[in-house]
């Protein structure tokens, strides 16, 4: 494996809940290259998408050191975080989060407005990403003219304005049929493989599991085993 740029060191994260103290996260330790895909695998409590949320700077961590490239992130204050999140990372939900009102196109140009303030060349670069993820033809439908597959793109499209050196996707095909989810999951492979994206998905899903290089099963706010993929297999080998 290359040089981690991703590490978390002994990383603990509790929620209190009344005057119990929920556990998510006890002590995790994970190590994560450049250009990886990994699958975060587990049921409903695991501590996945805690996991997630902590490398994406969505969340606090209580103890431990959130490490990627080089800086600890777990020490950044919320204006530094907000610019990690801006500059380093793209996110892909379950639920596609795409405004009604706007165009595919015009969801992605928000995206890219936002990141920079500029509305020179927005639409021209929306429309390259639209293309990107091959959903080009659809830029001037609205969310609710396009299926879920296509949404689920646009969402993609939106993640990609910055640029971002690593995708972080919770449960990203969990409202979508097979072949639909299927296709989503070709785009994330091929991101991965083509723009060096690195990778990291979250799911519940077992068979999605042998797509990734590495894939790491949680249980109970633990790491229970963490499983190569010396040939990862091809998305349109995966059944479930």
């Amino acid at each position: 494996m290359n040089e981690a740029v991703i590490r978390l060191e002994k990383v603990t994260k509790d929620y209190p809940m009344g005057e119990m103290i929920v556990h998510a996260l006890r002590g995790i330790d994970l190590k994560i290259a450049a250009g990886e895909f990994i699958v975060l695998l587990g049921p409903s409590g695991s501590g996945k998408t805690t996991t997630l949320n902590l490398i994406g700077g969505l969340d606090n961590i209580t103890s431990g050191q959130v490490i990627v490239q080089g800086e600890d992130i777990a020490q950044y204050k919320d204006k530094a975080l907000t610019r990690y999140r801006r500059e380093k990372v793209g996110f892909v939900f379950q639920f596609f989060n795409l405004i009604p009102t706007l165009t595919a196109r015009e969801n992605v140009a928000f995206a890219l407005a936002l990141l920079d303030g500029k509305t020179r060349d927005l639409e021209k670069r929306a429309q390259e990403l639209l293309e990107m993820v091959g959903i080009g033809d659809r830029a001037d439908h609205f969310p609710s003219q396009l299926s879920g597959g296509e949404q689920q793109r646009v969402a993609i499209a939106r993640s990609l304005a910055n640029r971002p050196p690593f995708m972080l996707c919770d449960e990203p095909t969990g409202n979508l049929d097979v072949e639909t989810g299927r296709s989503v999951l070709q785009v994330m492979r091929d991101l991965n493989r083509k723009e060096g994206t690195t990778v990291i998905l979250v799911t519940h899903n077992t068979a999605i599991a042998p797509m990734a290089d590495r894939v790491v099963r949680l249980h109970s706010g633990t790491i229970k085993e963490i499983g190569i993929n010396s040939e990862p297999a091809p998305v349109s080998a995966l059944e479930w």
